[in-house]
């Protein structure tokens, strides 16, 4: 691509007479597209695999990411294909470059959303405790990145049990719900 500047000599077949002329030729990139024009959200702690392709221009194309970041644990590939585990929930907003092999450019941005896994706690419905009698839990999680953390997020517990981060309830119960139970 560029402009180029020459000039064209003709020459009759005496050789004695010729005539010439100057010229400019501008040599322009054609338009270059990239696709997808979005991206599936990604899931921390699951792999990412999405393929980013190129029409317009002559191959090979070659890709580059080149204004913001992709989330962390993603990268892209020479050949467009971003990849990797992500590992914070997060929204990236980064621009990528596909150029041909005449060094023609074309660009996208794009956002890409990494969301938390669904993670289920269980036992879903608790046994009943009972006064002055030792009671103990354990809750167990599952999606998402291990080891998991337990904490109280809303409510009170029963007078004599506590919650331990590794996911244990565990005490004596000190106090009834006045329902005789």
């Amino acid at each position: 691509p560029g402009n180029y500047t020459f000039t064209v000599l003709a020459t009759d077949a005496s050789g004695s007479c010729s005539g010439s002329q100057s010229y400019t030729l501008t040599v322009t990139c054609p338009t270059i597209t990239l696709s997808p024009s979005t991206l599936a959200n990604a899931i921390v702690g699951t792999s990412y695999a999405s393929s980013l392709s190129t029409t317009g221009g002559t191959a090979p194309y070659a890709y580059s990411v080149i204004s913001g970041t992709l989330p962390a644990g993603l990268a892209i590939s020479g050949s467009g294909l971003i990849s990797g585990t992500p590992t914070v929930a997060t929204t990236a907003s980064f621009t990528v470059r596909s150029m041909d092999a005449f060094n023609c450019i074309g660009t996208r941005s794009y956002t890409l959303i990494t969301v938390c896994p669904v993670i289920t706690i269980t036992p879903l419905v608790l046994l009943n405790g009972t006064v002055g009698v030792a009671y103990s839990q354990s809750f167990s999680a599952v999606g998402g990145t291990a080891p998991f953390s337990y904490s109280l997020t809303s409510g009170t517990l029963p007078a004599g049990l506590t919650l331990t981060s590794g996911g244990v309830l565990s005490g004596t119960p000190t106090a009834a719900n006045g329902a005789g139970t």
